[in-house]
Parts: structure tokens; C-alpha cells; sequence
């Protein structure tokens, strides 16, 4: 399903009125007929239903002013505020707030709230995909008692209040049980509290043209489907082997953090990988052996230090020819000795490498470096680890993250998974959004996991960007499948190899 940003709406808006010769009023016209028409089939079996559509003064409300003609005319009683005095009201907005005048449709104006009949539904025409950061504080008050009501809301296009982008409302927006979205979904309906905010989202087409035909400013924005997972995931050869399964490096883990390693190699193996390697510091290789048990371990002289060293080097090299993928990073630990390892295995490596958790931590401030690859790289970084990497402030990427994320590939030659809500996947001008996943998944250690799920795919021969957004999907997935037994506050990382198997099962077999 393809996603669209405030900008890429803006666009669709003016390429239909000034290329394709589309009228806005059409559009308008066309927009409040879909939300009549959805207006009507939530009310079916209500007796006598109280509609009451509250209008702003953009394009958002004229589509409310439209749907409020249309309801009329199918002789349900309407009531209109419009927060907006009409002589704030222009273009396209005008002629239909002039046309509900004319038809004597009940009328309220003011920024002030009137005492209202109860409304079986409240249509939201406030904002739309404009709003751009922080509500105003004299529509604060709006937007609680909408969701204080009781009644049935639905939100044209986008709830009232919620960044088009970021999916983050500051400090509120409207709590929608039905969004009529105009289109294409936005980006911010799906990206954090969006998807509990729009409630259940539908599309309308209102006369723009189709979508991927247009050019759009800005990356090209997909949600994972379980369609893509079917096609993707295809059920092994009735003649293949160990070797020929694919073959895993793991390069991970350090004194106090031996779990990373562990969890890595095992996000591998119960994701179809035929063959593992973990390279150990020789001083923890008893821990490894015992818990690795279905893996192979390279324990390499660590000086009894717990952690890895610049003088692994040659033989971590050695074993890189006999591996398909590399996986660099989990709880390796930030030891000066380590880091200088990393540094030199991130240049020196020429199979497809995931680097992930502390294999990006070198290369805080400095992603030109890993820009000097030839071979596959998937960096993995959770926010906190993004915003060290690109020395961009947190909150900004989360506030702007579709035009920080343009900016940013515009720069980075690999595929990034973003781990934020939900993760995101960009490989050149493509962003795939995964689909799965809850908080269940905000405890230590399943982005070791999921790292090792991303590499197995990769050594079946997926493509690093498909491998990445399904082993992103299938981990999100096993998650979701544990919620039913332990919640979100009860999983832990190691929960999900028990569901992982059950969920790769739905697709390969389709």
C-alpha cells in the first residue's frame, strides 16, 4: 500500500488542478460525497441520527461543508459549525458554505463552542494534511470535546491535529473511530500515535489521478503486506542442504553482553539459515558452547580482556570467505581495541554485512565512511543510534522524519532500517513501513534478533532490501503472536524464537 507525505499530497493536489485540468471544486464536491457516503454507512440502523460536521477554514473543511449538502439532501439532520467566520472562508470552501447557506442547512459559527443537541456523529473537518507541528491552543478545546463526547467521530483525511508526517499531536488531536482518508494513506496515520489516533482507516477515491503514475517530490513510501511476505518467502528446494542454506558469520558480544551473541545466532538459525559461525573472545567460549549449541563458535585470544581486539583481525578475515553474510556488532562492547577492530573489518569485509547496535558507534558523526563500501551493508540503528550517526538532534528526526530520512539517503549509498514506530527500510528513492510489531518489542535484546534475521535471509539469497523489510515483518509478526500469551510487559527477546517458526509457516506454505 503506497503511503504519502504532507509534501506528496500537496503535489497530487496541484498536478490535478493545474496539469490534469481536474477543478477543485470537483474534487471538493467529489471528497464530501465519499465522507456522506461513509457518514451514512456508520449510522445504518441508527434511528433518526444527529450529524454534526465541524468545518476549519482550509480545503478540509470545504469537504465537510460538501458532505454536509450531500447529507441533507438524503434528509438527515445536519448541524455545521464552522469555527472560521465566512469571511475567512475562501476558494473552493466558499461556494460550498455559500451552498449549504442557500439550502438553509442549521449553521453555527466561532472559535467559541455552542451548546449542541448531542450528535450521534461528529464529522471532523478541522484540519487536514496541512497542520504542520503544534495545535493552536484556541483549537485545543475543540479537539477534547469532540473526544469527550461519546459520539461516533470521523475524521476527513486525517485526524484533526495530527502531523501529516510525524504522526506525533502536540499537545492533542481528534481520537477518530473512522478516518475517510483522501487518496492515499498519509505517513503520519500509520507513524506512532497515528494508528490509534485514525481508528479504522479507509481510502476514497475523489478523481485524482493513479498515484504511481505521478511524479512525487521525495522518497516513495510502501506498507508491508502480508502479500509480500508470500511473495518473498518461497518453501525450500526438496534437494537442498546445510550449505546450501546460507551461511552466517556473527561477529558479536563481549564480557556482560555474551547474551547479544547468542540471541543474534539463534535470530539466524530459526530463520532458515543451514550453517553459523560466532566468533568469541576465547575467555568467554565455555559461556558460547553451552548456549549455542545448535551453532558453531571460533573462540579467538582475547588476553583474558572479555572483548574482541584489533589483533583478531586476520583470523576473523579467515573465516569471512567460508561466510555468505556477516553479522557485525551486537554487544562487541566500545573498548578502544574494538572499535579499531570494527573500523577495519567495515572496510576490509566484501560479503553483504549487518552492522548493527555497537558496529555503528564508530562511525557516530561519520557516515561517510561507511559510504566507502562496495559490498551489501545494512546498517540497523534504533533512533538514539541514528541521531549519533547523522548528528542530527533526536527530536527532529522524529518531528521531520520523512524529510530528514529524504535528506539523509540523498547522502547514504545502503539500506538502513530505521527502528522506530514502526521500523521503517529505505534502499535509494524506497521506504518500505513494516506492518508488525508492539511495544512488547521495547526490551533488550530483540534487535540482536532481529539482526540475525536479516543476515539469515540475506544467505538464502533475498536481496538485503527485501530480506531486511521481511525479517522486520516476520519479527514484528512473532511478537504480535506473543502478546496473546504474555502481553507486551512479559516478552522477552528469546519469546520470540518459539513463535518465529509459526509465523514463517503462514507464508512459505501459501
Amino acid at each position: 500500500m503506497r503511503l504519502i507525505t504532507r509534501e506528496q499530497s500537496q503535489a497530487i493536489d496541484k498536478i490535478s488542478i493545474n496539469e490534469m485540468g481536474i477543478q477543485g471544486s470537483t474534487l471538493m464536491g467529489n471528497a464530501g460525497n465519499r465522507v456522506a457516503e461513509k457518514a451514512i454507512s456508520i449510522l445504518e440502523g441508527v434511528p433518526n441520527p444527529i450529524i454534526l460536521i465541524i468545518c476549519g477554514k482550509g480545503n478540509n473543511g470545504g469537504d465537510g461543508f460538501a458532505a454536509g449538502i450531500k447529507l441533507f439532501q438524503n434528509n438527515y439532520t445536519v448541524h455545521i459549525h464552522s469555527i472560521p467566520t465566512p469571511k475567512e472562508i475562501k476558494g473552493d470552501s466558499q461556494l460550498f458554505f455559500e451552498s449549504s447557506e442557500a439550502l438553509a442547512i442549521p449553521i453555527t459559527l466561532g472559535i467559541e463552542i455552542p451548546e449542541f443537541e448531542k450528535p450521534d456523529l461528529i464529522i471532523d473537518g478541522i484540519f487536514g494534511t496541512g497542520l504542520k507541528g503544534k495545535l493552536r491552543a484556541s483549537f485545543i478545546p475543540w479537539v477534547d470535546w469532540i473526544n469527550r463526547s461519546n459520539s461516533k467521530i470521523l475524521s476527513i483525511d486525517i485526524p484533526s491535529g495530527l502531523d501529516c508526517n510525524s504522526g506525533i499531536a502536540i499537545p492533542t488531536c481528534v481520537k477518530a473511530n473512522f478516518t475517510l482518508t483522501l487518496g492515499s494513506n498519509k505517513v503520519g496515520m500509520i507513524f506512532r500515535q497515528g494508528f490509534e489516533s485514525s481508528g479504522e482507516i479507509s481510502i476514497a477515491d475523489i478523481g485524482f489521478p493513479p498515484i504511481n503514475q505521478l511524479e512525487l517530490p521525495g522518497l516513495e513510501w510502501n506498507l508491508f503486506s502480508e502479500k509480500t511476505a508470500q511473495e518473498i518467502l518461497k518453501k525450500p528446494r526438496i534437494d537442498t542442504h546445510k550449505h546450501a542454506s546460507g551461511k552466517v558469520l556473527v561477529i558479536a558480544g563481549s564480557k556482560g553482553m555474551t547474551g547479544a551473541a547468542v540471541l543474534s545466532t539463534f535470530g539466524a538459525l530459526r530463520t532458515g539459515v543451514g550453517l553459523t559461525i560466532t566468533i568469541s573472545p576465547s575467555s568467554l567460549n565455555d559461556i558460547y558452547e553451552r548456549l549455542i549449541i545448535e551453532g558453531m563458535t571460533l573462540p579467538l585470544n582475547d588476553h583474558g580482556k572479555g572483548f574482541l581486539n584489533e589483533g583478531n583481525f586476520n583470523a576473523i578475515m579467515n573465516k569471512v570467505d567460508w561466510a555468505d553474510v556477516v553479522i557485525l556488532g551486537p554487544g562487541l562492547g566500545r573498548e578502544t581495541e574494538t572499535i579499531a577492530l570494527i573500523k577495519k573489518l567495515v572496510q576490509a569485509i566484501q560479503k553483504p554485512l549487518v552492522l548493527d547496535a555497537d558496529g555503528l558507534f564508530p562511525f557516530s558523526n561519520n557516515i561517510d565512511e561507511l559510504n566507502q563500501r562496495c559490498s551489501p551493508l545494512v546498517i540497523t540503528p534504533h533512533l538514539g543510534e541514528f541521531a549519533k550517526l547523522t548528528g542530527i538532534n533526536k527530536d527532529l528526526i522524529q518531528s521531520d522524519f520523512p524529510n530528514v530520512m529524504q535528506n539523509f539517503m540523498d547522502e547514504y549509498n545502503h539500506i538502513a532500517l530505521i527502528k522506530q514506530v514502526p521500523s521503517c527500510v529505505f534502499d535509494q528513492n524506497q521506504t518500505i513501513v513494516n506492518s508488525s510489531g508492539n511495544p512488547g518489542l521495547a526490551t533488550g535484546g530483540t534487535g540482536d534478533v532481529l539482526a540475525g534475521m536479516i543476515a539469515s535471509f540475506i544467505s538464502q539469497g533475498i536481496s538485503p532490501f527485501e530480506a531486511t523489510s521481511l525479517a522486520t515483518f516476520i519479527h514484528g509478526k512473532a511478537s504480535d503472536e506473543m502478546v496473546k500469551e504474555k502481553g507486551y510487559r512479559g516478552q522477552i527477546a528469546s519469546d520470540l524464537f518459539d513463535k518465529i517458526p509459526g509465523v514463517i509457516t503462514q507464508y512459505e506454505n501459501a
